[in-house]
């Protein structure tokens, strides 16, 4: 699974993901709309996007390139949802591109990947 890593926190995300899933995922840090039509083209599988709102910045980006139906915003100010919640909104859809506050990154990137990688091997929610 190859994974592009945007916004505000682009090199903390790699970070997490690398240390956490190396075995299973590679990541890469590119400017947001490179990033975007890199998983357009299917070069990339996913596309994960922070910002301060969680919905605008790196997102809008990818909601451009990719379309609204193929984005999810995972976590918003105020609201960081927990490791079952996020799993449920990976399995619930087919998104490419996901974003979430920068200040939810710890919380939010380990969780989300997890449920990315267990949906690809076809693990149960």
């Amino acid at each position: 699974m190859k994974i592009e890593c945007c916004g505000l926190t682009a090199t903390q995300t790699k970070q997490i993901i690398d240390k956490d899933f190396a075995d299973k995922v590679e990541t890469f840090v590119d400017p947001d709309m490179v990033a975007a039509r890199k998983v357009k083209a299917g070069e990339m599988d996913y596309y994960l996007g922070s910002c301060m709102t969680g919905g605008g910045g790196s997102l809008a980006t990818a909601i451009m390139v990719l379309g609204y139906s193929n984005c999810l915003v995972v976590s918003k100010q105020g609201n960081c949802p927990n490791e079952k919640q996020i799993r449920h909104m990976v399995y619930a859809g087919n998104h490419k591109a996901f974003g979430y506050v920068k200040s939810h990154t710890d919380q939010v990137v380990p969780a989300l990947v997890k449920a990315l990688t267990d949906k690809a091997e076809g693990k149960p929610e």
